[in-house]
C-alpha cells in the first residue's frame, strides 16, 4: 500500500490518523504497514506514533519554523527557547542543531533523522516569557530573546561552579544586541526565580556589558 496524496500534504501524522485514512487496513496488519512505510523512507518517525511525511519535509521551504512547530506538538505544554532562540539573534558563537524547548512536564529528549528535540522542565512560576508564532498558519509558542537567555543560563548554571566574570565570559555570549528593555525583562525573571546563583551570573554579565 502506497502513501496517499492526502498524507503527503500533511505536516505530520499521528498513528491514529493513519488508521482513519486507511480504514481498509486490518488492525492486525497496520503496524507492519507503518514499518514498511518507514523502511521505504516515506515516513519519518519523531516519536512513537508520531510521523512526518518525507516528501513534506523535503519540500518545506522554512525548515527551521517547521521544526519549531513540530517541537510544540511532540510535548505539550512547551515553548521553543534557549539556544534555538538565541541562535536566531546571533547570541551564540557555535552552530545550533535541533530544537531546544522548555516544558511544564518531565525533561525528555526525542532523536530523529531530521532533528533532535530536547525539553527541559522548569518550575511553574517560570513557565512564561513566550509569545505566539506561526508556521504556515499553525500556532506554536516561542520565548522572547530575554527569556531564552534566562532559560539558557538557568539550566547552564548547574555546570558553572563559580559564577564570576571569567566563567561567564567563557560562555562566549554575544549580548551587544540586548537593549535596556531586554535586560529589564531579564530582571523580571530573576525576581521570580529568587536564585542567588542566577543573580551572580547576571552581575557578571553586567560587569562586562554596560546597559
Amino acid at each position: 500500500m502506497s502513501i496517499s496524496e492526502q498524507i503527503i500534504k500533511l505536516p505530520y501524522v499521528r498513528k491514529d490518523n493513519l488508521a482513519l485514512l486507511f480504514p481498509d487496513i486490518k488492525p492486525a496488519s497496520f503496524d507492519q504497514n507503518v514499518k514498511n512505510w518507514l523502511k521505504a523512507g516515506k515516513l519519518i518517525k519523531l516519536k512513537r506514533g508520531f510521523y512526518v511525511p518525507e516528501e513534506y519535509w523535503q519540500n518545506c521551504a522554512n525548515k527551521d519554523e517547521y521544526l519549531n512547530y513540530l517541537a510544540s506538538l511532540l510535548d505539550q505544554p512547551s515553548y521553543v527557547s534557549k539556544e534555538t532562540v538565541l541562535a536566531r539573534y546571533g547570541v551564540l558563537s557555535e552552530a545550533v542543531f535541533g530544537v531546544a524547548s522548555i516544558t511544564g512536564r518531565a525533561t525528555k529528549n526525542y532523536s530523529s533523522k531530521i532533528a533532535n528535540f530536547s525539553y527541559a522542565k522548569i518550575k511553574r512560576q517560570l513557565f512564561c516569557g513566550f509569545s505566539r508564532a506561526q508556521f504556515e498558519g499553525k500556532n506554536y509558542d516561542i520565548a522572547s530573546k530575554s527569556k531564552a537567555l534566562f532559560d539558557y543560563l538557568y539550566f547552564a548554571k548547574r555546570t558553572i561552579k563559580h559564577a564570576n566574570a571569567k566563567t561567564v565570559a567563557e560562555l562566549r555570549l554575544n549580548l551587544e544586541g540586548f537593549s535596556s528593555a531586554d535586560w529589564r525583562e531579564f530582571e523580571d525573571y530573576l525576581a521570580i526565580a529568587r536564585s542567588e546563583k542566577m543573580r551572580r551570573i547576571y552581575q557578571a554579565l553586567r560587569s562586562k556589558h554596560a546597559f
